[in-house]
């Protein structure tokens, strides 16, 4: 049986940052690209995938079994961000090479995110301003429909789907920040030193071949 945590050469108690920086030092060179093998380096990013989630890493603990990853809908949103984001910048018509990609992509989201919660602060104040009008929406003669609450509520149901939506694209857009902890694009220009330049390229490797790895494996879901 694997020991994941021998694996990567940490402890038990390993926290998150000590197994992420493990797992790089040790896939620089276990990268088939770098001289590892496909077996190698699979089971590392295994290891590394399992012990960075909280509940996979529980239950390895505790029974010793190795829980499969199973995508939810959370991630195939947060894939979907990643990628709309990556493609603004693919299709900019730009030297990439001379691109921090990994501060414009994060930026990018990050602006988003911002904007998606000044818009659900702007409806739900209108949802309090449809509660006020709806208390004085009167029908001038006795009986009969108000058509004016009907208008208010169809105001109100529509706003409150607003709001759903894009505390839904907040939650993936949070989770794809999350994801790309993960991963890097490194500069293009190679340090002259040999760890460093090992480094580099399989910074390089890993961003492109992983990443694209992810956003094929994925099926797609569509983000608000």
């Amino acid at each position: 049986m694997i020991d994941l945590y021998q694996l990567l050469g940490i402890k038990r108690g390993a926290t998150r940052d000590e197994i992420r920086e493990a797992y790089r030092c040790k896939a620089k060179t276990s990268h088939p690209d770098t001289g590892g093998s496909v077996e190698q380096f699979s089971a590392l990013a295994t290891a590394h995938d399992v012990l960075l989630d909280e509940r996979r890493r529980e239950k390895y603990d505790e029974t010793g079994e190795i829980e499969t990853s199973k995508p939810n809908n959370v991630d195939v949103s947060a894939i979907e961000v990643i990628a709309k984001k990556l493609g603004l910048i693919i299709h900019a018509e730009q030297d990439v090479t001379s691109m921090d990609v990994d501060a414009l992509i994060q930026q990018a989201i990050r602006d988003d995110i911002a904007s998606r919660k000044s818009s659900i602060a702007d409806q739900k104040r209108a949802i309090g301003r449809v509660a006020r009008l709806r208390s004085r929406a009167k029908r001038k003669t006795e009986g009969g429909d108000n058509m004016l609450l009907r208008v208010l509520d169809w105001h109100e149901r529509t706003t409150k789907d607003l709001i759903k939506k894009n505390e839904d694209s907040v939650v993936s857009m949070k989770r794809a920040l999350e994801i790309l902890e993960g991963y890097s694009f490194v500069a293009d220009t190679m340090p002259p030193a040999s760890d460093e330049v090992s480094s580099a390229l399989y910074d390089t490797i890993q961003a492109l071949d992983e990443l694209a790895a992810i956003l094929n494996a994925q099926p797609k879901a569509a983000v608000g």
